[in-house]
């Protein structure tokens, strides 16, 4: 699989990159990061709302 991958939906933004399983999460200003073991970013996911969206070309 080819990495990183984005999926989108009517509420959220989700970006993978990685497989893993995460081990620790931070949320802040509706973005939530989750890291690895080795605190390496998994997975971001991003509500959406007026400033996040995603603009297609």
């Amino acid at each position: 699989m080819s990495y990183p991958i984005v999926l989108e939906d009517e509420e959220k933004i989700v970006v993978i990159y990685s497989d893993e399983p995460h081990q620790y999460v931070e949320e802040d200003n509706g973005v939530t990061i989750y890291y690895s073991r080795l605190w390496e970013v998994v997975k971001i996911v991003i509500k959406k709302d007026d400033k996040h969206h995603i603009i297609r070309l």
